[in-house]
């Protein structure tokens, strides 16, 4: 469609028929005058269809008595006519125009964020480190600099090694690498180090790369105590310092104790659910539900987060977040007292665990329970554990006067 067509269908045009013996002097009179004419068309010889625009085929009338044709109107075009036949359907006309205005700020607004490749980093606070760089729902696609958002994200998370920001369309798509976590407690190469206890032990076995041990199979260790020195003494060549390396293997123990009550109060669920949804379409949060006070005076609380997404970038992601609160009821319990010697011992047993370090490897398990005064079971664990004691601590190249005597951290 060429520019003089669109400005024909924005102003309206008619097709008009005129009839008479002199029809083609009627158009040479109109073209003198200035009045636009275009499509002529000969029908007979006393007929000729052609189009005008609004305003000529009201400045027409004195022609056609001059030149005794009768014009008549076929056929009108254009965006006036439109707007004339749906004047009074007002709903129509908005749900016409509501959508274009929507494609329109669609196309040059960002719809939504898609956040991939990491693992450690919250996809919220990624989010939050992206609007305040710039970069959030609803800006416009020109403002997107994404030089300067990956700068400035560089700076504001630590484990971010990279960030690649490809703007498609509406969606922006941001690829995340995550640094590699350093080893806690090893130096870099070429750093001397003494291998000291992380905590109380009896050691077990010794795989020492690199040091002097100081310490020998069966022996007992406090937390600080050097395990391997950094420091090598020999006739030959003297004090030499080098970075300790190996594994000293220790049996060490992790305890923990409670009171468990014989008469208890436990929370039990009724079966009844109440769920509250709200919906989110680019920053704009619409609570789909009326009461704000909580439903129930006692109950558990679960929150998810569903996305709706069409495949076409101009359309932004719908999210949908659904709050659930399931009732519970208090209730009087009892227990006896080897009921609560169970329950105590599952209960620290569980809590001791997800206190362990990482490759420790539990050997034994020692359990104790005693009835107080208060008529409380009181429940004691212990957790015998076979685990690597071995921290680096770097050694400042400073020696004392007296070599003899030991160095300790």
């Amino acid at each position: 469609m060429n520019s003089n067509k669109i400005f024909s269908f924005l102003r309206g045009c008619l097709t008009v028929c005129a009839d008479g013996p002199f029809t083609e002097r009627l158009i040479n009179i109109c073209m003198h005058r200035g009045m636009p004419i275009w499509d002529i068309k000969h029908i007979g010889s006393a007929r000729i269809v052609f189009k005008t625009d609004i305003p000529s085929f009201r400045s027409i009338r004195t022609p056609a008595k001059r030149t005794k044709s009768r014009v008549r109107i076929l056929k009108r075009h254009g965006l006036p006519f439109i707007i004339h036949r749906y004047r009074h359907r007002y709903l129509s006309v908005l749900g016409g125009i509501i959508p274009l205005i929507f494609l329109i700020y669609a196309s040059t607004h960002v719809m939504g964020i898609t956040i991939f490749g990491n693992t450690r980093i919250a996809t919220q606070d990624i989010m939050s480190a992206l609007g305040e760089c710039g970069l959030s729902l609803g800006i416009k696609t020109s403002s997107v600099e994404p030089a300067s958002i990956r700068n400035q994200m560089m700076t504001k998370l630590d484990n971010l090694a990279w960030i690649g920001i490809n703007a498609n369309g509406s969606r922006v798509y941001i690829e995340i690498v995550e640094r590699i976590e350093k080893q806690e407690g090893i130096p870099k190469d070429g750093v001397s180090c003494h291998l000291v206890a992380s905590k109380d032990g009896e050691i077990e076995a010794l795989e020492v790369r690199e040091g002097q041990t100081l310490v020998k199979v069966g022996s007992g260790v406090c937390k600080g105590d050097i395990l391997v020195s950094g420091i090598i003494d020999n006739t030959a060549n003297g004090f030499r310092f080098v970075q300790a390396r190996g594994e000293v293997f220790a049996k060490t123990s992790y305890s923990k104790t409670g009171e468990f009550p014989l008469e208890y109060t436990e929370n039990i669920a009724t079966g009844e659910q109440k769920n509250k949804y709200t919906l989110s379409l680019l920053n704009l949060e619409i609570p789909l539900f009326l009461e704000k006070k909580e439903p129930f005076p006692k109950y558990s609380y679960e929150e998810s987060i569903n996305e709706y997404r069409l495949p076409i970038d101009i359309i932004p992601s719908l999210f949908i977040k659904k709050q659930s609160y399931l009732e519970e009821i208090p209730q009087e319990k009892k227990r006896t007292p080897s009921q609560a010697i169970s329950h105590g011992i599952e209960h620290l047993s569980a809590e001791l665990k997800a206190q362990l370090p990482q490759n420790t490897e539990i050997i034994e398990e020692k359990n104790s329970h005693t009835l107080n005064e208060r008529g409380m079971v009181e429940v004691s664990v212990e957790f015998i554990c076979r685990e690597n004691i071995a921290e680096s601590f770097i050694i400042e190249k400073a020696l004392p006067d007296d070599t003899d005597s030991p160095i300790t951290p």
